[in-house]
């Protein structure tokens, strides 16, 4: 056998060596991998905490994305969106989350921050303040990390049970949009503090049959909890009360066009439109969104006078700022001006937005704030909350409510029979908030019997249920 064909062999099976070499390896890794899955569905099947630093992160990120997948689902898919979608995530959800170890709970509370909140910073674009975006999310990844944290600090399922069926309660900065029952608002079980206890006690059970190898037992548990526990079932009304004809309406102006000079005669054009034509297809009431009117509206006589003009064919209901100039420096307040048969009605925002309205500190620290970072700009005026603003309209009770204070218990204590909420949604377009908004107001809508019309700028218009 000559050199040549030596040196050709030699190399063939070095080939082959390395290639089996590499077979095995990835073999090897793909046994590991499948190993993994297995211990990990394993201890997630078991009735302990999964103490494995690796299976916890795993788990808090698992329970986050299905604890946030009502959002989503609701998002992108629209209508197609089915109850089952979300009645499987918010399961294995809750599931996950009576699994979780403390650094899975606060990776899982970190994660559900910003998977529910990333957009909050986005405001700060208007204001040359976009590196803070960042800043943001690391805060409220901080703060509710923290309280799942806390949430998940023992071990026993009771004591984890009764803090997030409580977690409702708990507002960082005045901020309320944590509301944990608010998963299962698209899915088969009515969305309600008690239907949140109810299904964790009957998932603690489920978890403790699947603990003891009782696959079947499980199945029927799991499949008579869904049919025993309270369901979504449509709101009932008054028969007797002859609804009004209410025409709620949608613009798409950016934020950073909405306060310049040159746009408030297309803008105004646009208002009067939108009235003009409710008013000749018959409308009794026309609802226009939070600041249709971008201006202090009380120091605008003209306008003023024609809003008037209209209002005695058609009650108006439009959101603009309102000055208060009788004091020694000028107070702005976040306003609904509500016009009926030629006369004006002013109701102004009792619930301000934490750090996007009000710095939610003290005077001094929120003075400091607004003169590093918003040119000195004051913060809007709100008087103390004492009941939530109402009008009569056509002989119609109205809860009025402006953007965050429609997704605000206080504005449902009386579970209003109907809610009309303003929102400017540009600050935050394009993002998932408009939906998150939606979404909290039909769990109010459902848990009061109310039904609310929504108007809004860069969102949709919308009535509920």
């Amino acid at each position: 056998m000559s050199a040549k064909r030596i040196s050709i062999n030699l190399k063939i099976t070095q080939s082959k060596r390395k290639k089996d070499s590499i077979n095995q390896k990835l073999e090897s890794k793909i046994q590991a991998s499948l190993k993994m899955k297995k211990d990990f569905f394993r201890a997630i099947l078991s009735q302990e905490v999964l103490t494995n630093r690796l299976y916890g992160i795993l788990a808090g990120i698992l329970c986050a994305v299905c604890l946030s997948a009502f959002i989503y689902l609701e998002h992108f898919l629209g209508n197609k969106n089915l109850p089952l979608y979300s009645t499987l995530f918010a399961i294995f959800g809750f599931f996950l989350y009576l699994k979780l170890s403390r650094l899975g709970a606060f990776i899982c509370g970190g994660m559900l921050g910003i998977l529910w909140f990333y957009w909050v910073g986005f405001s700060f674009r208007f204001y040359d303040l976009s590196y803070f975006i960042p800043l943001v999310w690391i805060v409220f990844f901080a703060v509710y990390g923290a309280l799942f944290y806390l949430f998940c600090f023992f071990s026993n399922p009771f004591y984890r049970l009764i803090l997030l069926t409580l977690s409702s309660f708990i507002h960082p900065f005045g901020f309320n949009w944590l509301i944990m029952e608010s998963v299962l608002t698209k899915s088969y079980f009515f969305p309600s503090k008690f239907t949140l206890f109810l299904l964790l006690c009957a998932i603690i059970i489920l978890s403790a049959l699947l603990a003891k190898k009782l696959y079947k037992t499980s199945l029927i548990w799991l499949c008579a909890f869904t049919l025993l526990l309270p369901h979504n079932a449509e709101i009932k009304k008054d028969s007797n009360i002859i609804s009004l004809k209410i025409k709620t309406t949608r613009f798409e102006i950016p934020q950073d066009e909405r306060w310049q000079i040159s746009q408030m005669p297309s803008i105004l054009t646009q208002n009067f439109d939108a009235i003009l034509d409710a008013k000749n297809a018959g409308y009794d009431l026309v609802v226009l969104p939070e600041t249709a009117f971008p201006l202090s509206l009380n120091l605008e006589p003209t306008l003023i006078e024609k809003l008037k003009e209209y209002s005695k064919g058609i009650a108006i209901l439009t959101g603009a700022i309102f000055q208060d100039s009788t004091q020694e420096k000028p107070r702005f307040f976040n306003s609904a001006y509500l016009f009926e048969n030629g006369e004006m009605q002013v109701f102004h925002k009792q619930i301000l937005v934490p750090f996007g309205e009000k710095i939610p500190l003290p005077d001094f620290l929120a003075k400091r704030i607004n003169k590093m970072f918003f040119d000195g700009a004051e913060d809007f005026i709100t008087q103390d909350f004492k009941t939530p603003n109402f009008a009569w309209i056509k002989n119609q009770r109205f809860q009025i409510a402006i953007c965050y204070e429609a997704t605000r218990d206080e504005f449902y204590t009386n579970s209003p029979s109907n809610l009309i909420a303003i929102s400017n949604n540009a600050w935050f377009a394009p993002s998932i908030e408009p939906t998150l908004q939606k979404l909290l107001m039909l769990y109010f809508s459902k848990n009061h019997n109310t039904t609310i019309y929504h108007s809004s700028n860069a969102s949709k218009d919308f009535t509920l249920p």
